[in-house]
């Protein structure tokens, strides 16, 4: 199977090496955790886009952004997560039949493509607003247009791993794996592509672009400190700092997955712990779809208010529900 980032590279042949297993109480955790990246991956990123559905303050094309971030993130919650644990916990087995062998593959590296292309253009949308104040702005419009533009240009890592992905019977199970035409490296060409278009170009771009943010908004305080604009451009940093704070969880999150895929694919890197390191970097891989919600809920005040009243509206409903009950058990008593 391919590797659900989006690097191409074949699962090593047990028979080469004794692999140290898991032990049983490392095993538990890992499940663990997997649990809660799982809940906080579908319940956080389904309230993100609840509450930007919900929050008339963000209806902007940076909250629409931060919405399609979110779907991303859910998309990875629900259709990567389980089956990446079945998958490993089957001991690298495919029980889902030929059809799901060809789609689930494929999945993550078009939700980590969005993911990346989102964060770029929510990164532009900042930069224009702040840098160039007086500039050309996007529009609602051509933000809903950015983002199609973003999931047509995702499916491009996707595509590849549609066309390669083999289910396979055989004597000791059935499995899903890859199958590239001989006699070129594609396998290596996709993994060098997949990494500059995910990681390696966009991640230096992000990085330049919050810094000249940054500059400007230190700038914009320190000149401001006793006019009416200065609160607003504290608020405008702490979102920034907020959305800074999800590219460098992204950052974190993906630097060892592609690392240990770099070593295995070029410097044919094995030793006994390899599928321990691969697992462990996998799930911290996920993790990164489960720390967007909970940024926002410490970082972002709308996103925190938006959260609240969520929460505050399903409490008095109980609430409510609870009382009419128990006034209608009282009156029938009566």
């Amino acid at each position: 199977m391919s590797d659900s980032a989006g690097n191409s590279s074949e699962v090593p042949q047990m028979s080469q090496m004794n692999y140290v297993a898991e032990p049983l109480g490392l095993r538990i955790f890992r499940l663990t955790i997997y649990v809660v990246i799982f809940l906080l991956a579908t319940v956080g990123n389904a309230l993100v886009i609840f509450v930007v559905y919900k929050t008339r303050e963000l209806h902007t094309v940076t909250g629409f952004l931060i919405a399609n971030l979110a779907v991303a993130d859910l998309g990875v919650g629900l259709l990567c997560i389980p089956f990446t644990v079945v998958y490993y916990e089957l001991n690298f087995r495919w029980p889902f039949g030929p059809i799901m062998c060809k789609i689930l593959p494929a999945l993550m590296p078009c939700f980590v493509m969005g993911s990346v292309g989102t964060m770029l253009a929510i990164s532009v949308d900042r930069h224009q607003s702040i840098v160039h104040p007086f500039g050309m702005r996007v529009t609602r419009s051509q933000g809903k247009l950015v983002m199609v533009l973003i999931w047509l240009t995702a499916l491009l890592p996707a595509l590849p791993i549609l066309g390669v992905m083999n289910f396979v019977r055989s004597p000791n199970g059935e499995s899903c794996q890859e199958s590239w035409p001989t006699g070129f490296p594609y396998p290596t060409i996709y993994l060098l592509c997949s990494f500059a278009l995910t990681y390696a170009i966009p991640l230096p771009i992000l990085i330049v672009i919050y810094i000249k943010i940054g500059m400007k908004l230190r700038q914009a305080i320190k000149d401001g400190a006793d006019r009416p604009g200065f609160t607003q451009a504290q608020a405008t940093k702490r979102i920034i700092k907020m959305l800074s704070a999800v590219v460098i969880c992204y950052a974190l999150c993906f630097l060892p997955f592609h690392t240990l895929y770099f070593l295995i694919d070029f410097g044919d890197f094995q030793f006994s712990y390899m599928f321990l390191l691969q697992s462990y970097f996998q799930l911290l891989m996920y993790g990164n779809s489960a720390t967007n919600p909970v940024l926002y809920a410490f970082l972002g005040d709308q996103f925190k208010k938006g959260f609240k009243r969520v929460i505050g509206k399903g409490s008095r409903r109980g609430f409510s529900s609870h009382s009419q009950r128990t006034m209608s058990t009282r009156t029938s008593t009566m």
